[in-house]
């Protein structure tokens, strides 16, 4: 399959782990030149340098905090100081912490919505010129699944993450006219540092093994496992690449068919 990514330029946020840092492994690996972008600065720094090294390709590192107009501004002036043009967006920085409706203060709010909500549109926003200007391109939004299935405990992710849906869809009608191609992703459970450590503070509250929650969490996901980064990062590959030329505004769902069997 010709995927012609070669020389094409990309922007991957949240980059220095779990699935940003997968994809940006699997686009350096089809030749992609990249800005990456986490608020961790010596982590980021390292995988650059190492995916330089590996790939030969060139990465440029920049610690920004996408939460904020000024963040963003920092990461898009460096990014076009480098390239100058832009390719491919993937919007995958962020994650927004679980509460119910009583539980999570209006400041937990804002801040989760500032950096996986706001800080979609506002990147999108910053860099939609530069794809305009290319002739087109990709962005692709890392969302995920409570967006389609609502959580009592999740209502702040659930929110974000069907507004992002939404604006994919919308922004795939925006974008066509100019060859801007607009997707996302919903990924189910995956074996992230965040995962395991969400598993390792449930089992101290709760008194069960990891591998026990493990069980309880994946008992409804008919494949009956958590994804690997790079099953999400494949998927990313092929949706910025021109294999995936027809397919625009559409979400797709990477979770060992869970949202199919709910």
């Amino acid at each position: 399959m010709e995927l012609a990514l070669s020389g094409k330029i990309a922007i991957v946020t949240g980059a220095s782990e779990g699935i940003g840092k997968a994809t940006a492994e699997a686009l350096a690996a089809e030749g992609v030149q990249l800005t990456l972008c986490a608020r961790r600065e010596a982590p980021l720094r390292a995988w650059a340098s190492d995916l330089e090294q590996r790939h030969g390709n060139a990465v440029l590192a920049v610690p920004a905090d996408l939460a904020t107009e000024a963040g963003i501004a920092i990461l898009v002036a460096a990014h076009q100081a480098r390239f100058g043009v832009l390719d491919v967006l993937i919007n995958n920085a962020g994650s927004i912490r679980a509460g119910s409706l009583l539980s999570k203060t209006e400041l937990e709010w804002q801040e989760d919505f500032a950096l996986k909500f706001w800080g979609y549109v506002r990147l999108t926003r910053a860099v939609w010129p530069l794809l305009v200007a290319r002739g087109g391109g990709r962005v692709l939004n890392i969302i995920g699944g409570a967006g389609r299935q609502p959580s009592a405990g999740y209502l702040a992710g659930g929110a974000a993450n069907a507004g992002l849906m939404n604006l994919t869809k919308a922004l795939g009608d925006e974008g066509a006219p100019h060859g801007i191609l607009v997707n996302a992703i919903n990924p189910g459970a995956v074996r992230t540092a965040r995962w395991l450590s969400l598993m390792q503070r449930q089992s101290a509250e709760r008194g069960l093994s990891v591998p026990q929650l493990e069980a309880e969490q994946l008992a409804h996901v008919p494949l009956r496992r958590a994804a690997e980064p790079a099953e999400i990062a494949s998927v990313a590959v092929f949706l910025c690449s021109a294999a995936a030329s027809y397919v625009t505004g559409t979400i797709v769902q990477v979770d060992g068919g869970l949202a199919r069997s709910i």
